[in-house]
């Protein structure tokens, strides 16, 4: 999924540095990974669905969204995101 759409990839990015962090659909889009709402919704819906993230109600409709606490999926997904950022090697250098 994180290879397929940039706006998740983003959101997992971002949490893998600010494990602790949390904020609404709206904070994310406009904050964390500067994208439009709508995609930003979409993409936290597939991350909430695989269990990256978790929700919690505030109030009326509004939902604060924050890092999943299984310390297994956080390894996966931090191991993941460094191979994304780590340069490759220069091949016949």
């Amino acid at each position: 999924m994180l290879e397929r759409d940039p706006t998740c990839l983003d959101i997992v990015h971002y949490l893998t540095r600010h494990s602790e962090a949390a904020d609404t659909a709206r904070g994310i889009a406009e904050w964390w990974i500067k994208r439009d709402l709508p995609s930003t919704q979409e993409a936290l819906s597939k991350l909430l669905e695989c269990g990256v993230i978790r929700s919690h109600p505030v109030q009326d409709s509004t939902f604060v969204y924050a890092y999943t606490k299984n310390p297994l999926l956080r390894q996966t997904l931090a191991r993941y995101v460094r191979a994304l950022t780590v340069p490759s090697p220069v091949k016949g250098a």
